[in-house]
């Protein structure tokens, strides 16, 4: 690869692409020795800055002897139309080498992994070699110690949260329905402890915590605005994606999304530096079990149990991970609408069921492990908070600090559109789908439309009538709830026994 410099006229782009990226006329490319993927510095003698871009080429959008930039670029260099820049060929950065060895099945050190996440968040790495990284992780996963150096790297890189006092936090790694976050957090905040709850949008279920709570209020806060409020109240529950408390790692999510990548280690190391972000400082998780759900198997489960407390140890946080039922729903409701109303009802008092119970106990975890209680009295204390209604009455503190949209679940309205799916048979439910409860109620136009999903009415194990309903679905236009029945009609979202399997006279 030559290594001279040539002036440059810069022509600019006004496209953002999320990357250093250098577009050059082929000609020039070759008289550079250079070919689509690698790298040129860039410099600006009038404003002497300088960056390294990823090199793309073209034969018509640029003439020779010019440079082509996309705003991302511009910005770094504060360049102008026309400037004549240094444009030359260099090697590309050191952590790409790093990449190569954890392909090979090689563990990395700590400052091979912070290199990466550095690159990564400084968008010097392309996309394949990003991918690459992702898919080696997800190839040969990430041994303890490389999961600690992963955690610290992602948590350093971000912006931090510092609260005084005894932080308390609480993450599910997810698959299953119900809002067990917008019940627990109200109950921890009641108790007077601070839990800064950060939580995502959905990205395959009906719903994610931060869609079900924007049906309630404002959940796009700044970190100033999170720690104003949870000073004030004691608690928040905001999306996590306004925020860059952990950039590189939504950067390694969009990659694993496509083809469904979960290594356990960057899982861990996920949820983890989001909560030392926050400055957690007692933390439970959630991992539901079930073959309908992300972890399927309990031998997986008590592997990744211990892994959190060992890394959460390494962090200065005490971590107890709790394995939990995942074969069935939590709770009826399926959208954010629907799962933010139930979750209502709960606080409200009208209903207790297996959500209520889950959140309850995962409270009374928290509370355990933090020394509020005894051992065995955590559920007990957390119940005496949501049924004396003081939870009710924090949640609604949380929901005006947050920007009010709505304090009662009757004020929820349903969606224009609802069909209702009735038992085709006599018998005894035995199996719900939560996977298909979620891609149907997707189909019928969750998350995006916020009042529609699925709303269950019976429960495993209900003896029911032919014709008796099962379920509700709810949709805000006609071809969104044709394509849900479609889907139904195709899928097993509810299966049943009957209950007399032969008749002798």
């Amino acid at each position: 690869m030559k290594q001279y410099v040539e002036k440059m006229k810069a022509k600019l782009f006004d496209i953002e692409a999320g990357k250093m990226i250098a577009i050059l006329n082929l000609n020039d490319a070759k008289e550079l020795g250079l070919f689509p993927l690698d790298r040129v510095e860039i410099y600006s003698p009038r404003t002497r800055k300088k960056t390294a871009c990823v090199v793309d080429v073209t034969e018509t959008m640029l003439k020779e002897n010019e440079v082509g930039m996309f705003k991302d670029v511009q910005e770094k260099l504060k360049v102008r139309k026309g400037e004549s820049v240094q444009v030359q060929a260099v090697a590309p950065p050191e952590s790409v080498r790093f990449i190569k060895r954890k392909l090979d099945g090689n563990a990395l050190s700590e400052e091979e992994i912070k290199a990466i996440v550095r690159d990564m968040g400084d968008n010097k790495l392309s996309e394949i070699e990003a991918a690459a990284f992702v898919s080696a992780v997800y190839i040969h996963d990430y041994n303890l110690e490389e999961t600690v150096a992963m955690t610290k790297a992602l948590a350093q890189d971000g912006l931090q949260i510092r609260l005084k006092g005894s932080i308390l936090d609480k993450h599910c790694i997810g698959g299953t329905n119900g809002r067990t976050t917008m019940i627990i957090v109200p109950i921890i905040a009641a108790a007077g402890y601070r839990i800064p709850k950060t939580s995502s949008r959905s990205i395959t279920s009906a719903a994610g915590t931060a869609d079900a709570m924007e049906v309630l209020a404002n959940v796009s806060l700044s970190v100033k605005k999170i720690k104003e409020i949870t000073r004030k109240v004691g608690a928040v529950i905001a999306w996590g994606g306004a925020l860059e408390l952990a950039p590189v790692d939504d950067k390694i999510i969009k990659i694993e999304h496509p083809f469904s990548l979960d290594p356990t280690g960057q899982i861990i190391a996920s949820v983890m530096a989001k909560k030392a972000s926050v400055g957690a400082k007692y933390v439970v998780i959630d991992l539901p079990v079930g073959p309908d759900v992300k972890i399927e198997s309990r031998t997986r489960a008590e592997e990744m149990a211990k892994k959190f407390i060992a890394v959460g140890k390494s962090l200065g946080i005490r971590v107890e991970a709790v394995i939990t039922d995942g074969t069935e729903p939590a709770g009826p409701a399926f959208g954010p609408a629907l799962e933010a109303k139930h979750v209502m009802q709960i606080l409200e008092g009208e209903r207790f069921d297996n959500l209520a119970q889950k959140s309850c106990e995962l409270a009374g975890v928290l509370f355990e492990l933090m020394g509020r209680t005894k051992k065995g009295k955590g559920v007990e204390y957390a119940k005496k908070l949501l049924f004396s209604g003081k939870a009710l009455k924090k949640m609604k503190e949380i929901i005006k600090a947050q920007g009010k949209k709505i304090l009662s679940s009757s004020d929820i309205k349903e969606a224009r559109f609802k069909k209702i799916v009735r038992a085709w048979q006599d018998g005894e439910v035995s199996k719900i789908n939560v996977r298909e409860c979620a891609q149907l109620a997707r189909m019928a136009g969750a998350p995006a439309n916020k009042k529609a999903g699925l709303l269950l009415l019976c429960e495993v194990g209900d003896k029911v009538k032919k014709s008796q309903p099962l379920f509700e679905i709810h949709a805000e236009n006609k071809r969104k709830l044709e394509l849900a029945v479609e889907f139904m009609k195709k899928s097993r979202i509810i299966e049943m026994q009957k209950i007399i399997l032969e008749k002798f006279t």
